[in-house]
């Protein structure tokens, strides 16, 4: 065997160190990389620093996310930086949701019950012996369609009965309940209750709710909901302190961000007017608790609440971000969002929903300018 020649030796080894140090640099470039959190990153992500988005949430529907084979809600959770998930429509007493409660356990995710419960709080089978219990119309009649007469002790009595039993069934493992007023629900226009707005009116029933709440679990917050219906701040009444703002902007125009103030959503409401009411609320509740449920990826709402003929979500990466320095301008941690529909048919009809990864990473590793 021929010997090699000690230049040459000497050549190979200046190349040799040369290549390793572009290696170690690229796979420092890559780590950098890997800290933008780019979708298309398999790895679980990580950062050494707190997110300024504490709350990074998804609420889905059972049928949503029951489904691991298909799309694996749990794993695509704990890869991107979701950490929270509201999930309805579950059987709470099978094995399945058993399972899937102790496996978001294993990873960290929190469980939270965001979900309209003033009939469970107020049954409407009470309306015959006890119709005073009852919001009353702009007719003065009172009627059992929706809410209820905050004025009305025996309401108060009952709400905060059947409070204690739903705070059984409804455990969260992050403290936060969410007991909102009926969906599209009228108030109460008796005597008593007529120069209170919406908002108001829903914290009397939510004062009651939350001092039942924390002799169960004195660390219990209330969410209270700023809806249609209830967009005007309190007036009136003081939140008790630990009921925080959830500030869901329902009729927004998904298609523009929600800085462009002369955007127009639905019957007409501007993106302008969201934000003043976000910030009149904002007077009211506190920015460090106070909660956005958006719908960026909602796509009951795309599909018109139609499960049986899905449309693909218009998730708009640009608007999200810019809604995200909107959000955090006002000085709020907690997002959550409506992730229906997006399940095991959504992933059979328009493939794997990468805006999911997108969502995630996007809260985790934003960076507030402010």
């Amino acid at each position: 065997m021929k010997r090699i020649h000690p230049i040459v030796c000497f050549l190979m080894s200046l190349l040799l160190i040369y290549f390793m140090g572009s290696g170690w640099k690229a796979m420092a470039a890559s780590d950098k990389e890997g800290e933008k959190f780019s979708a298309s990153s398999s790895k679980t992500v990580k950062r050494e620093t707190e997110p300024w988005f504490k709350t990074r949430g998804i609420v889905a529907g059972w049928n949503d996310v029951c489904n691991p084979e298909l799309i694996d809600y749990i794993s695509l959770a704990k890869t991107n930086g979701i950490n929270t998930f509201s999930i309805f429509g579950a059987n709470r007493e099978s094995e399945e949701w058993k399972e899937f409660v102790r496996q978001c356990g294993k990873v960290g995710i929190e469980l939270e019950y965001e979900e309209h419960q003033m009939s469970f709080l107020l049954p409407r089978a009470l309306f015959n012996s006890h119709p005073e219990y009852f919001r009353m119309d702009e007719k003065g009649q009172r009627v059992s369609d929706a809410n209820g007469c905050p004025s009305s002790e025996g309401a108060l009595a009952e709400v905060r009965r059947n409070t204690a039993i739903l705070a059984k069934n409804y455990v969260p493992t992050n403290n936060r309940y969410y007991f909102w007023f009926d969906d599209g629900g009228g108030i109460c226009h008796c005597d008593k209750c007529k120069g209170l707005n919406y908002a108001d009116q829903a914290l009397l029933f939510e004062n009651e709710i939350i001092k039942v709440l924390q002799k169960i679990n004195p660390e219990a917050m209330l969410a209270h909901l700023c809806y249609p219906g209830a967009e005007e701040a309190p007036q009136k009444i003081k939140p008790h302190p630990d009921i925080f703002l959830e500030f869901a902007p329902f009729y927004r125009n998904l298609l523009r961000p929600l800085r462009e103030k002369s955007a127009v959503g639905k019957y007409g409401v501007t993106h302008g007017e969201y934000l003043k009411t976000l910030e009149e609320h904002l007077k009211v509740f506190p920015a460090e608790t106070a909660q956005v449920l958006e719908y960026w990826m909602d796509d009951s709402l795309f599909s018109e609440w139609n499960p049986n003929d899905l449309k693909e979500v218009e998730w708009n990466l640009d608007i999200f971000r810019k809604d995200l320095d909107t959000y955090a301008s006002f000085g709020i941690r907690h997002i959550v969002c409506y992730s229906v529909y997006v399940g095991p048919a959504y992933v059979k009809k328009f493939g794997y929903p990468r805006f999911l990864e997108e969502y995630g990473k996007g809260l985790l590793n934003y960076e507030n300018k402010e």
